[in-house]
């Protein structure tokens, strides 16, 4: 059996970090507009750094179903972003927040992280944790059909991510 340590030194980890830099290097530039690079450099190098000796691997998406899943992802931002700024102008519209639960149907952990960070990203909704097989999430309105982009989202990252369908 091979010590702990060597898992991060091998001859793949330079591919493998690499690998996470051009994973991690796009998020940065999404989050910061472009800013920043200086701290950006150390971050995405120590972001990639810490996923290769985690023993994370990179498996790129399918890329013919990026469009899709970014036209999808497009769309319910857009969707969410309308709603919560008519709710912000219009106060007499009704909202209901809360706490709701969403059993995830995938056990793939890679799914589930960015399930969670996407929901978190989108208008009106922010994901908390995952308790075994269900995603505690909070919804601006609990009486929206807030399940049904969840249900979506998730079988898109499946596809996406897996290259299959859930």
């Amino acid at each position: 059996m091979k010590p702990e340590s060597s898992r991060f030194f091998s001859h793949t980890t330079p591919a493998r970090w690499l690998g996470w830099c051009l994973v991690f290097a796009p998020c940065w530039l999404l989050l910061t507009g472009g800013d920043g690079w200086g701290f950006g450099v150390v971050a995405v190098a120590g972001s990639a750094a810490v996923a290769v000796w985690l023993g994370a691997s990179v498996r790129l998406p399918g890329w013919r179903q990026l469009p899709g899943f970014m036209g999808f992802l497009l769309r319910a931002a857009i969707q969410g972003g309308w709603d919560v700024a008519r709710r912000a102008w219009l106060p007499s519209l009704p909202i209901s927040p809360g706490w709701v639960e969403y059993s995830l149907r995938t056990e793939d952990e890679r799914v589930r992280v960015l399930l969670s960070a996407i929901i978190g990203i989108l208008p009106g909704t922010l994901a908390l944790r995952v308790d075994e097989n269900r995603l505690v999430i909070h919804a601006l309105d609990i009486h929206q059909d807030w399940r049904s982009t969840i249900v979506a989202l998730e079988s898109r990252l499946v596809y996406l991510l897996l290259g299959r369908a859930l």
